[in-house]
Parts: C-alpha cells; sequence; structure tokens
C-alpha cells in the first residue's frame, strides 16, 4: 500500500483551473519588463504596455503547457546523487534567504556571513534525506548584489549535490551569468550545463497578479541559459488572496502558469517546477502564518493542481513561526511537512528555518532531517506479496513463539521499520516533570553534537584545483564590479 497520491476530486481541479483561465484572460498578470511583454506578445497574449500586464487566453496556456518537459531531472556534480522527479519519491531540500542564524558555539542570534552559509551546506551534504541543496543563509558580510554568487561559489566546494537556490533581493542579470559562467566550470562546459543542469533557481511573484521588474528579468536570463526554474507563489489569504483557499488557490495558479507562459516563450522546452509557499494571515496578528494547517491544505491542493498539468511540484513546507528548536517547532513542521508528501509532491522545501523564515539554525537543520526521514518513512506504506504477507514464516512459528531468530526477521528488520537517529527508545520514567527537565531531553542536545561531529569530519567531494581558481576569478572580478 502506498499511503502517497492524496487527490482532489477531478471535478473541483477543473473548476480552479476554468476560473485561473477566466482571471488570466480577463484581469492578466503584470510583468514590467519590455522583453517579458514582448515575449509573451508574440506567443499570443493581448499586452496593455501602460500598465505592464499580458492577458492571456486557454491557447496560450496549453501551448506553454505543452512545451513544459514532463521528465525533469535536476543534475548533480555527482551523478550518483542527481533527482529524478519522476520516481515517484518525494526529495527534500534546504530553505534558503535567511538573514539570521543562531551561532553554532553561543546561541546568539546574530546576521548571517559567509562562513555560516558554507557551514550550512557542508552539514547538509552529509545529511542524508537532503537530496538537493539550498545555501540556507545569505551572507551579510558582502554587497547584496554578490551574495548569491558567494553562495553558489561555497555550494560548489561543499557539496556535490544539486543546487537550487531562491534568486536574492540584489542579484542582477550580470550577477546572473556569473552564477552560470561558474556552474558551466563546474559542469564541463555550458553545453554540458545545457544537458545536464547541475543547478536550479526559485522565483516567487509579487502577490497578487504581478511579479517584480528584478524578478522578471531573472526568469528571462536564466532561462535563456536553460536553468531549471521553480516558481512557487507566496500569497497570503486574506491578504494578497481571498480569505478562501478556492479562491487563494485560483491567485496561486494565475501567477504560476503566467510565468510558466513566460519561460516557455523565451525558451521552449526549459524545465520548470510548480510550487506553492503560501498560506494564510493570522488575523489576530497580521502575521504570515508558516506553520497553519491551511498551509498544508494550499500545498496538498498545488500538488493535485501540477499533477493535473504533467508538470513537477516543489512545495515550501517544514516552516514555523517557532523562535527557536522545540515542540512549536516540531509540531507545526511535522503539520505543514507530511500532507504534501501523501500527496506525492516531487520536492518538499523548508529545512532549517525558524521565526517564520527568518532566522536559521544548525540544530534545527539536523532535526529536520530526522523528521523528513520519519515523513518519507509514513509515505512509503508497506507491499503486499507472498514475501511480505510471511504465511510460511506465520505457520512455521505457530502460537506462543517468537520471531526474533527467523531469517525472515533478518531480512526486513532495516527495511521495514524505522529508527531515529537523535533519540533512543528506552523506556524510562522520571521522578518528576519540569520545564528545566524538558531541556535536557530536547533533541537540540543530540543534534548540535551531529553538527560538530559533521563539521569535524565530513569531507566533501571535492572540485578539481583548476575549477577552484576559475570560480575565485569570477568571484574577484563580481566583487570589483560591486564597488565601482
Amino acid at each position: 500500500m502506498d499511503l502517497k497520491f492524496v487527490s482532489m476530486p477531478k471535478e473541483e481541479i477543473e473548476a480552479i483551473h476554468g476560473a485561473t483561465l477566466k482571471v488570466l484572460e480577463e484581469v492578466g498578470v503584470r510583468f514590467p519588463d519590455e522583453d517579458a511583454l514582448s515575449a509573451l506578445e508574440s506567443a499570443g497574449a493581448i499586452v496593455d504596455r501602460k500598465n505592464m500586464v499580458a492577458r492571456m487566453t486557454e491557447r496560450i496556456i496549453k501551448d506553454a503547457l505543452e512545451k513544459a518537459p514532463r521528465n525533469v531531472v535536476l543534475y548533480a556534480r555527482d551523478p550518483r546523487l542527481n533527482v529524478d522527479l519522476q520516481d515517484k519519491e518525494t526529495h527534500f531540500c534546504t530553505s534558503g534567504g535567511g538573514a539570521f542564524i543562531y551561532d553554532l558555539e553561543s546561541g546568539e542570534r546574530r546576521r548571517s556571513v559567509k562562513v555560516d552559509s558554507d557551514r550550512m551546506t557542508l552539514v547538509t551534504d552529509a545529511l542524508s534525506h537532503y537530496d538537493i541543496v539550498q545555501p540556507e543563509v545569505m551572507p551579510s558580510d558582502v554587497p547584496e548584489r554578490i551574495q548569491d554568487i558567494w553562495r553558489y561559489a561555497g555550494a560548489f566546494s561543499n557539496t556535490s549535490k544539486h543546487v537550487s537556490c531562491i534568486v536574492g533581493p540584489g542579484t542582477t542579470k550580470e550577477e546572473a551569468r556569473d552564477i552560470v559562467e561558474m556552474a558551466a566550470c563546474v559542469a564541463g562546459g555550458r553545453d554540458e550545463l545545457r544537458r545536464k543542469p547541475i543547478i536550479s533557481i526559485q522565483e516567487e511573484p509579487l502577490s497578487p497578479l504581478q511579479y517584480s521588474a528584478n524578478d522578471t528579468q531573472m526568469i528571462i536570463e536564466y532561462a535563456r541559459h536553460g536553468i531549471p526554474i521553480a516558481i512557487y507563489s507566496l500569497t497570503i489569504g486574506g491578504a494578497t488572496a481571498p480569505v478562501t483557499l478556492a479562491g487563494q488557490l485560483v491567485v496561486i495558479n494565475a501567477e504560476l502558469l503566467a510565468a510558466i507562459a513566460l519561460v516557455q516563450s523565451i525558451n521552449r522546452g526549459n524545465m520548470v517546477l510548480y510550487g506553492s509557499a503560501s498560506s494564510v494571515m493570522d488575523m489576530k496578528t497580521g502575521n504570515l502564518a508558516l506553520g497553519a494547517p491551511e498551509r498544508a491544505i494550499l500545498d496538498v491542493a498545488a500538488v493535485n493542481l501540477a499533477r493535473y498539468y504533467g508538470l513537477p511540484s516543489m512545495m515550501v513546507a517544514l516552516n514555523t513561526e517557532a523562535s527557536m528548536p522545540g515542540t512549536q517547532a516540531a509540531f507545526e513542521k511535522t503539520l505543514t511537512g507530511l500532507p504534501p508528501v501523501l500527496a506525492g509532491a516531487n520536492i518538499v522545501l523548508g529545512g532549517a528555518t525558524l521565526d517564520g523564515g527568518n532566522t536559521y539554525s544548525f540544530e534545527q537543520l539536523v532535526i529536520d532531517d530526522e523528521i523528513c526521514s520519519g515523513i518519507a518513512r509514513i509515505a512509503r506504506g508497506f507491499h503486499v506479496n507472498d514475501e511480505t504477507l510471511a504465511v510460511d514464516v506465520i505457520e512455521e512459528v505457530g502460537i506462543g513463539r517468537h520471531y526474533l531468530e527467523k531469517r525472515h526477521t533478518v531480512r526486513h528488520v532495516l527495511t521495514d521499520t524505522w529508527y531515529p537517529t537523535l533519540y533512543k527508545r528506552v523506556k524510562r520514567s522520571e521522578p518528576s516533570w519540569s520545564l528545566d527537565m524538558l531541556g535536557h531531553h530536547d533533541l537540540a542536545r543530540t543534534a548540535k553534537a551531529k553538527v560538530n561531529d559533521i563539521l569535524a569530519n565530513h569531507k566533501p567531494k571535492p572540485l578539481e584545483k583548476e575549477i577552484v581558481r576559475r570560480i575565485q576569478a569570477i568571484v574577484a572580478r563580481a566583487e570589483r564590479r560591486s564597488i565601482r
């Protein structure tokens, strides 16, 4: 029994699709960039240049979806770590873009710097349940314009997994070209990078129904180089989208389909991923509630829409409003992480985050890896066949005996049963319960020890010295440009 593929009724999906087409044709989406408007106009969109809005018919959307690849592989520097999104597994990715971090040694919350980005990438490389690496934090000790360059450069040296980054706010077309050049050095040339892209980017709209000028330019620039692009909408139910989840999904879907049409009008066949980071506003506080159960519902619906369109999906989950590792963080991350996996999401993104995505933690990175491991085990369900039904073993053991020494148990004990790594299932009682005692048992203690062990002993697959030299030269050139 495979527990995946929680599905929506087809008539509900088609109702959302029909409402989306009406919005795209009558309202449209704003792309404040002439290249974008011209490309969409060439594809058949009706363009209002005064307001920089493109209105799109059903035919335009259908053509774009037909051009988008169904079979997507996110390649890695180490081919053994390639991520095939057709394998019916959910792959996990760390979150990114954090401005703050809890210092591993002191526990102090501070601005993140270059060494934090590199160290977190190295730890992620060692954690087995993250198949895709996103350098989690933004280095504040370099100019904003070249933060993405530093993140990618550090990632290439500290992981051999696929690298996917949300585009930083200061990145321009020049920096995007530098990043592509670095990736081409690692991949073995620009042609090889196009054939087997070892990086991807993530972009999100400026909801509702618009993209910023720079985000639009980033989509165009990376599409021209054949880089896979994950688009996920960050609508806020009740604020930047209707408060009803169905209405919110119409806005999400319109934003994503419009961007997919743009990508395909720039580079036919460019890989795109369909996603959502949306949630609802907590009307009591005015905050975006990233750990809300409604977010999980939206993600499940978005996975179903992606499958309806034949596109791979990337859902942002595993987030929390908790300010530090602990019970709230574990509760909200499991609450938002499990449903999209059960719905069949190709990628679930969000590891290491706290504080609504503002603050990151080494300890939380490790705890989230454990959560992903357990979630994946639930989704895998179980197989029913002669071997697993085990009738012959049941007959052999009979009544009142045990199965511990049976070969059948040895064959399956490590594959059918999940085991934690951050705690032991030891039966014991405490003489009393207190908040102080709770701290002694928190997973953050064992997670910190695991982080320190990885930093001391894990050695990522090294880059060739010549590739390192070329990357350093590209970074140095970008640094000089950023201070002119």
